[in-house]
């Protein structure tokens, strides 16, 4: 179990894996945090040996989440695929309750899954997609090392606009 302070506000910020026993409060925060409705299997999906999800909590309250989960690399970006010794992770989702941003919740959250991914040696890479007018979670990933490599045209069925960046985080 992760621990961060949040100084300013002498409040703390705990990071917990997620089991099956707070698996309510991921979808709950995912049906707040994001646009996109994840099927019963994505969250079944979180409690694999691949997986990474952690639920940020301020003071008692949930407040954040990030799930991710090990895969080829290439798997992304269709022009690395074929390197099957090698993986990359890939972040699913990464959110804040809003009146909780800009407290450092968000960043403890990407740096777990960053460090997650470098203690495994065949993961060479952290990709995600951020719909391409959030503004907001673009600055945030380049502030925090991450590139856009590509647009995605059409990556989002039911979203408007349905456009994607891809980003990378480079670890080796």
């Amino acid at each position: 179990m992760a621990t961060m302070t949040e100084t300013d506000r002498h409040t703390q910020v705990e990071l917990r894996a997620v089991d099956a026993s707070v698996m309510l409060k991921v979808r709950n925060l995912n049906t707040v945090l994001f646009p996109v409705r994840y099927t019963g299997s994505f969250y079944k999906s979180l409690l694999q040996d691949d997986q990474f999800a952690r639920l940020a909590y301020y003071g008692s309250m949930c407040v954040g989440t990030v799930t991710c989960r090990k895969q080829p690399l290439g798997f992304a970006d269709s022009n690395m695929v074929g390197q099957h010794s090698q993986c990359e992770m890939y972040m699913m989702t990464l959110g804040v309750l809003a009146p909780y941003r800009r407290l450092g919740i968000a960043r403890g959250l990407l740096e777990s899954a960053l460090a997650a991914a470098a203690q495994d040696p065949s993961i060479r890479r952290v990709v995600l997609h951020v719909q391409i007018d959030n503004d907001d979670a673009l600055r945030f990933y380049h502030k925090h090392g991450f590139a856009t490599l590509r647009m995605v045209e059409r990556y989002y069925k039911l979203l408007d606009p349905p456009h994607a960046y891809l980003l990378e985080y480079v670890l080796r």
